[in-house]
C-alpha cells in the first residue's frame, strides 16, 4: 500500500484566493485531479518529477468540473504525457469550444456584460488550447490506481450544475474542487443552482460520517480536518440563506424589479465586486424563489413578490 499518494501544485490567483491542484499516485498509474490554469504547467510538471511520476505513468486528468481554472492545462498535459481527459458530460463543449465557454460562463446576460477585451482575457487566458474529452464520468465512477489507492466519484452540484469530488479509500481522503465556494471573497464565487448547492452541503455532512473521512483537500481552501469541513458546511448554509434574504428584501421593496436592479442592489449592500459570477448567482436565487412560489416573473427578467 502507498502511504503517501498525494502531491499538489499551488498558485495564488489573488492575495486571498489559492488554487490547489492534486496529483494522486498509485503503483499502476497516477492521475491529476483537474489541471489548474495554463501558467501552472511548469509547476505541474515539477510536481510530477517530485512524485517520481514519469509522463507514461500519468493515465488520466480527472476534471471535477469545466471552469477555466480547473481545465487550463488539459491540452498541454495530454500532449506531454498521452493521458486521457475525463470530465462530467454536461459541460464537455466548454473544453472543445472556448467561444461557447466564454459566452456561457462570462456572458449569460450579454446586455449586462458586453464582449470586451478585458472580459475575454479574464475568461480565456487561463486556458491553454481547445481539446476533446475522452471519457465521461459521473457519480460512482471508480479508478483503481494500484497499491490500494482507489478513487470514487461523488456528485456535488451547486457551483455548477455538474461537479464531482473524489474519495480515496485507503487514506479516507475527500478531494473537492468548488463544492463549497469561496464564502468571504471580495467577489461572489458563484453557484448555478441553489437547490443543488443545499443538497451538496447536506450530502457532504452525511458523507463525513458514512465514509469516515479523515482528510479534506479543496481547490480554493487550505487542507482541513473533518471538523473544519463541518464548520465550513454550516457557514455555507448561512451564506446561501443570507443571499436569499437580501434578494427577497430587494424584491419586496419594489412593485416589480429587474434582475439587473436586484443584482446591483445586492452588490451594494454586501460590498461585493461587480462581475459576471455574481449576476449568475443572483439569477440562480431568483429562479429558485420562482420555483418555490415566492416570486413570479411579470415580464422578461422582471419580477415581483407573490
Amino acid at each position: 500500500m502507498i502511504e503517501h499518494p498525494f502531491y499538489h501544485a499551488k498558485l495564488m490567483l489573488t492575495e486571498e484566493i489559492p488554487l490547489y491542484v492534486f496529483l494522486v499516485k498509485g503503483t499502476d498509474y497516477s492521475v491529476w485531479i483537474d489541471s489548474g490554469i495554463a501558467p501552472m504547467l511548469d509547476d505541474l510538471i515539477a510536481t510530477m518529477d517530485k512524485a517520481d511520476v514519469a509522463p507514461t505513468d500519468l493515465r488520466f486528468i480527472l476534471n471535477t468540473h469545466s471552469h477555466h481554472d480547473h481545465i487550463g492545462c488539459n491540452a498541454s498535459i495530454k500532449e506531454k504525457t498521452g493521458c486521457f481527459i475525463a470530465a462530467p458530460e454536461y459541460y464537455v463543449h466548454w473544453h472543445s469550444d472556448f467561444e461557447a465557454h466564454y459566452n456561457e460562463f462570462a456572458r449569460p446576460f450579454p446586455d449586462l456584460f458586453p464582449d470586451k477585451p478585458e472580459l475575454r482575457s479574464e475568461a480565456l487566458d487561463p486556458l491553454d488550447a481547445e481539446h476533446k474529452v475522452d471519457i465521461y464520468i459521473d457519480e460512482g465512477s471508480t479508478f483503481d490506481l494500484g497499491g490500494g489507492v482507489k478513487l470514487t466519484a461523488y456528485s456535488f452540484p451547486g457551483h455548477m450544475k455538474a461537479e464531482l469530488g473524489w474519495f480515496e479509500d485507503s487514506t479516507k481522503t475527500l478531494i473537492l474542487a468548488d463544492a463549497i465556494t469561496g464564502l468571504d471573497w471580495g467577489l461572489i464565487h458563484g453557484h448555478q443552482t441553489v437547490k443543488g448547492y443545499r443538497s451538496t452541503l447536506e450530502k457532504l455532512a452525511r458523507l463525513l460520517d458514512e465514509l469516515d473521512i479523515q482528510n479534506v483537500f479543496m481547490a480554493h481552501y487550505d487542507p482541513m480536518t473533518p471538523n473544519q469541513l463541518r464548520d465550513l458546511i454550516q457557514k455555507a448554509h448561512s451564506y446561501i440563506n443570507g443571499i436569499e434574504r437580501t434578494v427577497i428584501q430587494v424584491v419586496a421593496e419594489h412593485d416589480t424589479v429587474s434582475l439587473e436592479t436586484i443584482w446591483r442592489e445586492f452588490l451594494q449592500r454586501h460590498d461585493k465586486l461587480t462581475e459576471f459570477r455574481s449576476l449568475s448567482t443572483i439569477d440562480a436565487h431568483v429562479q429558485d424563489l420562482i420555483e418555490r412560489g415566492i416570486f413570479e416573473e411579470t415580464e422578461t427578467h422582471t419580477y415581483r413578490l407573490i
